[in-house]
């Protein structure tokens, strides 16, 4: 048969195409362990198969059918040459196939931006790392400009504030992040904006900020818009959620849309378990209208179709069993029972954060390798 002569196609190419082309079809090349653990998820995830590249060494008549011959395949593996591999094999057989460039590897560093809230001058823009789930976000009043939870690659949101000829203010950490490297001190450095987090979560630090305080309020663009800090342990001791105009709560890794923030990262977690219970109890106080924007998300059917993650609390008290626990004993329980297991990387992206640990892009690189296992794991589905 003839061959197809068709280019790899970039990570932030196969994100575009997720998106636009439903006749596109997933070949997850990787073994299966590692499928499970972290695979391609997207607002409608197209239909995916996973074939570990052996088999189409060692047996190919048997693994080769199996793959649709009238779709658009996309071959994936961990860095990309497997499934390059994989790709030139099936254009071989007349199969339209092309490869990703860089693999699941490059699929972690793929970022889009949304609109994720909008009322006048003032405005929410989300980014989202979407391999990883890892959400920040910058907020826009006037000519000033504040930074939620920022990655740390900082290009993005220094474009996007020269872009729109924004002054930042503020670079706001909701809590030491331990499963990515934060890009707020490299922002603040590069902008001279206030770096602000709390003080329990940085003892023994070496890096520089200023503590975030409960109820500590701050302007922007506006003397009427507030910024205000609410003290929220329990993912952490100093962990911290932000208040935008009494309608819009940053939760950080204390409540995600579908699930809570885990309270083991720091060992202890029979005791923070506990403050994660006053946390949300506090929370619920709050109006159901309250949007929550959480700083992480499980993709796939978190997203709105415009590829938002967000929820009103109204809509989460009904949708997020874990929020329907009152009993104290029994959330903790429920919590205690259901947490993954933690990636060994994460104490070293503390340190790292704390300013004890330097590390080069390539470490960087591996440290944050993979989906967040910051949330509990079995709350999405109904406890």
């Amino acid at each position: 048969m003839s061959e197809q002569k068709n280019e790899p196609i970039s990570a932030t190419d196969l994100f575009n195409r997720l998106r636009s082309d439903p006749s596109l079809f997933i070949l997850d090349v990787r073994n299966e362990e590692d499928y499970k653990s972290w695979r391609i998820e997207d607002i409608e995830t197209p239909e995916t198969l996973n074939i570990p590249y052996i088999d189409f060494i060692e047996v190919p008549e048997e693994v080769i059918p199996k793959v649709p011959k009238d779709r658009k395949v996309v071959a994936l593996c961990g860095k990309g040459g497997a499934s390059d591999y994989v790709a030139d094999i099936l254009r071989k057989e007349g199969y339209n196939a092309v490869n990703v460039t860089g693999g699941m590897k490059a699929w972690g560093l793929v970022y889009s931006r949304v609109t994720a809230w909008r009322e006048g001058s003032l405005k929410v823009m989300q980014f989202n790392r979407v391999g990883k789930g890892c959400l920040s976000y910058i907020i826009v009043s006037g000519s000033e400009a504040a930074i939620v939870d920022p990655a740390r690659h900082i290009d993005q949101y220094l474009s996007f504030l020269e872009d729109e000829g924004l002054e930042l203010k503020y670079v706001f950490d909701t809590h030491l992040h331990a499963d990515h490297i934060s890009g707020a001190a490299a922002l603040c450095k590069t902008t001279g904006a206030g770096y602000y987090l709390s003080a329990d979560d940085m003892d023994g630090a070496s890096a520089q900020y200023v503590a975030l305080k409960d109820g500590q309020q701050f302007s922007i663009g506006s003397s009427s818009i507030k910024i205000v800090a609410l003290s929220s342990p329990g993912h952490t001791p100093g962990s911290t959620c932000v208040l935008l105009d009494d309608r819009v709560l940053f939760t950080g890794d204390t409540l995600f849309i579908s699930s809570m923030g885990r309270p083991d990262l720091g060992g202890q977690a029979a005791v923070w378990v506990k403050d994660l219970f006053r946390t949300i109890s506090r929370l619920r106080k709050l109006p159901d209208k309250t949007l929550i924007l959480p700083s992480h998300t499980r993709g796939g059917r978190e997203y709105d179709r415009n590829g938002v993650v967000s929820g009103s609390l109204g809509e989460i008290r009904k949708s997020n069993p874990l929020m329907a626990i009152e009993d104290e004993e029994e959330f903790a329980g429920q919590i205690l029972k259901n947490l993954p297991e933690e990636p060994s990387a994460y104490q070293k992206m503390r340190k790292a954060n704390l300013g004890l640990l330097e590390a080069d892009e390539e470490k960087m690189e591996q440290w944050e390798l993979g989906k967040n296992r910051c949330a509990i794991e079995q709350a999405k589905e109904k406890i």
